[in-house]
């Protein structure tokens, strides 16, 4: 009997603006050093890995990508959390005791306390300047939360919703971007949960996890605990993470444009030193 071929899947992590600039730095990083992982069968993305996976699967020119970081600010207002919407974040956490729908569908609670912090035409905008397709890639997965039921959904070509909608709904970080509405429900961001949504990748042999916030929170597991539980399982499972020199260029506010160039220069020192360890596996 001939061998079946591994399964192959990429999960990119949220992160903001800033873990958009580390996640391309690393996937160019392993492109220069000719590890191209956009022959997975699934990609996934939360968030902000929403939005590079869309451009990554698409065939978007990744060098162009790159130096664009350079122009972020051009395109995002700089945004903060305010203390009131932080404070609302904590206590979904606490209220949810560590059960993932019940702390999800406390950010619904933030989302609806405290809105947003800009208008729906400014995030359009936004949404629009971080895509360079409006078209499925066949292998992309999006990560969405149901703000009433706290409720994760995997959306794909199938959903019969456009892409942008879907990575806006993905990215809409409660009090600070605006929900999104389709399917008669109220939709934000999959990862006020998990960051990463690791465990999505299930059922596949071989994984990489590309996660820009590895932290778990008040019982939410972190990704290397999500790592390790996909390695349980007999699959191959490898995390990358900012190491201290990305954290220093990430800074303090994942929302702060001015600093995704200095994210992305590290993201691909980051994957060029990655780059044999992630080829073995991935090959």
């Amino acid at each position: 009997m001939a061998p079946t071929t591994p399964t192959r899947a990429l999960v990119l992590g949220g992160g903001g603006v800033t873990g958009m600039g580390w996640e391309i730095g690393v996937l160019a990083g392993l492109l220069d050093e000719g590890v191209d992982l956009r022959d997975a069968d699934t990609v996934i993305g939360t968030s902000a890995g929403s939005f590079i996976g869309t451009n990554y699967t698409s065939g978007t020119d990744w060098e162009t990508l790159f130096a664009d970081q350079d122009h972020a600010g051009e395109n995002e207002p700089v945004m903060h959390t305010d203390p009131a919407v932080y404070e609302g974040w904590t206590q979904a956490f606490i209220t949810g005791a560590g059960h993932p729908e019940a702390v999800g569908a406390g950010f619904g609670r933030v989302a609806r306390t405290f809105g947003a912090g800009v208008d729906t035409e400014t995030r359009r905008a936004v949404v629009r300047s971080r895509l360079r397709t409006t078209h499925w890639p066949a292998t992309m997965r999006v990560a969405v939360t149901d703000a009433d039921t706290g409720q994760l959904r995997l959306l794909g070509p199938e959903a019969g919703i456009d892409i942008e909608t879907a990575t806006a709904a993905s990215g809409a970080v409660p009090g600070i971007w605006p929900s999104v509405h389709f399917d008669g429900r109220e939709w934000i961001d999959a990862g006020m949960v998990s960051a990463a949504n690791a465990t999505l990748a299930a059922g596949h042999d071989r994984i990489v996890v590309l996660a820009p916030m590895p932290e778990g929170h008040a019982g939410i597991p972190s990704a290397q605990d999500d790592v390790a539980r996909l390695n349980g399982t007999g699959a191959h499972a490898f995390l990358a993470a900012p190491d201290a020199a990305a954290r220093e260029a990430i800074g303090p506010n994942p929302y702060d444009p001015t600093r995704a160039r200095a994210a992305a220069d590290a993201g691909r020192r980051q994957g060029r030193t990655l780059a044999p360890d992630i080829k073995q596996m991935w090959s």
